[in-house]
């Protein structure tokens, strides 16, 4: 029994290896998205463990990947941005691109929320803030919500000088 326990140990591992071998090489060879992805499936190399390879091979693939794998519905997205968000270092650039690239491919504001907190990526890193600290859209920059230009009332209009007439009795 304990031998079979060895020999499986080690089978494990040497499948393990393989893939990883497999998935490196492919980068290596310059293969597409799709022989890599194909490959990483005939191995039975799961989603995360193939962003893993693909980040430690060639990490600026990793947006690449996100779009192969997010636009053939490979996983769902919030599967799919995890496994690339935690294969790169979450202060890198390929955060930004990583989040750009699901987008195109239908990815959810709220997916890419949850994946950003759930790796530890800041979440102004996944995009442009929207909530505030910009102009309006349409507002032209400091003109007012319509588009058009605000301008102070002159001094000499009726403007707050009251409706006039008598003070009623309290």
């Amino acid at each position: 029994m304990k031998i079979f326990k060895t020999v499986l140990a080690t089978g494990i591992v040497l499948a393990s290896f393989q893939a990883s071998a497999s998935i490196e090489s492919d980068i290596i060879a310059k293969k597409s998205m799709k022989v890599i992805f194909d490959n990483a499936v005939t191995n039975k190399t799961g989603i995360p463990e193939t962003f893993n390879q693909i980040a430690k091979t060639d990490a600026k693939l990793t947006p690449a990947a996100t779009t192969y794998a997010a636009c053939n519905k490979l996983d769902s997205n919030l599967a799919i941005l995890n496994a690339a968000f935690s294969a790169v270092d979450p202060t890198s650039d390929l955060v930004g691109a990583i989040s750009d690239a699901a987008r195109k491919c239908g990815a959810s504001e709220e997916d890419l929320l949850g994946s950003a907190l759930a790796n530890n990526i800041d979440p102004t890193a996944i995009g442009e803030a929207t909530a505030a600290g910009g102009p309006l859209p349409g507002a032209g920059g400091a003109a007012g919500a319509t588009g058009a230009p605000v301008s102070a009332p002159s001094f000499g209009s009726a403007g707050g000088s009251g409706g006039g007439g008598t003070a009623s009795a309290g």
